[in-house]
């Protein structure tokens, strides 16, 4: 028996919002001058977690000794840094805002994110204008989980609150741990390289650069091609 799409989990960072560089800026301003790792790096070995981990591992490249409350020094004003950066040029990646609330008009959708939900809060009040508001039924967001992806706990908990199997869900993510979060979570995914190449998300059963490539009735017919 063919199993049918029922629900949609998307990751939010470099595939709904533009903001990986936000990020990164925000955490230089965050962490100082005495963090020199270029943004090249950042996008390739310190992303696709938690801000936990991207600092943390921004930090041992950068041969800085920190504990805790360093941490959340840092975590305290990236928060502040990020929110004035995100509504001065919060910027949707191609198609993105268009599919969510297509695939919203048919099934419930998620959102599986690595980020805090102050900074989930900060960009949808400004992205599309608050198109996206009170879009998502489910939102897990880095202070929901103890682990954050490739963990599955993330996409785990956002397919539960959609109320829908597992099985029945597409993820959509741009990075090797979110697409390991969704698998382990029993989900098929869609992997977006925009970031990422095809080599780094080679578990994700589908490949595509942009979501301006794709509509409700493609991420239909593929589902039911994958089963």
């Amino acid at each position: 028996m063919t199993i049918k799409l029922k629900g949609v989990v998307f990751d939010m960072d470099g595939v709904i919002i533009e903001s990986e560089h936000t990020h990164y800026q925000a955490i230089c301003e965050a962490m100082g001058d005495v963090m020199d790792q270029s943004y090249e790096t950042f996008l390739c070995k310190c992303t696709g977690g938690d801000e936990r981990f991207a600092m943390g591992r921004l930090a041992e490249l950068s041969g800085i000794e920190y504990d805790e409350s360093l941490f959340q020094e840092w975590s305290r004003k990236k928060a502040v840094t990020y929110r004035r950066l995100v509504s001065e040029s919060a910027k949707a990646m191609p198609g993105a805002v268009e599919l969510v609330c297509s695939v919203a008009e048919k099934f419930p959708v998620g959102l599986a994110t690595g980020s805090r939900r102050s900074d989930v809060d900060a960009a949808f009040e400004v992205l599309a204008d608050g198109r996206l508001k009170g879009v998502f039924q489910s939102i897990v967001t880095s202070d929901d989980v103890e682990h954050p992806k490739p963990d599955p706990s993330t996409y785990a908990r956002a397919v539960d609150g959609l109320g829908v199997p597992p099985q029945n869900c597409l993820a959509i993510d741009d990075s090797p741990n979110g697409v390991s979060s969704a698998k382990k979570a029993g989900m098929k995914v869609l992997g977006i390289t925009a970031i990422h190449d095809i080599s780094s998300l080679q578990e994700a059963e589908w490949h595509l650069h942009s979501l301006e490539e794709v509509n409700l009735e493609d991420l239909i017919n593929l589902f039911e091609k994958l089963n």
